[in-house]
């Protein structure tokens, strides 16, 4: 048999549990935008790896040192997206 709370009590459990879920909902969608970030830097840097390789191999068909420099840049950019996490 169920057991009943006094007649103020409900609303007060009731708007506690209620502010419990809010918190609870809010960490989510921190922890999701979290992800969400983490995410977005790892696909940048995956692009800029590739440009990294597509430059390499432009300097080695070449031979022009300004894909070597544009390279060395990129791979700049690759390690303060990797050490921003």
């Amino acid at each position: 048999m169920p057991s009943f709370p006094e007649p103020g009590r409900p609303s007060d459990e009731s708007a506690e549990e209620l502010r419990r879920k809010e918190r609870e909902r809010e960490r989510e969608r921190e922890l999701a935008d979290a992800e969400a970030k983490v995410a977005r830097r790892q696909r940048a840097a995956n692009r800029l790896l590739g440009l990294r390789i597509a430059l390499a191999a432009a300097e080695a068909a070449t031979g022009n040192p300004a894909y070597r420099s544009a390279g060395m840049v990129v791979q700049w950019a690759v390690e303060r997206l990797q050490n921003s996490e």
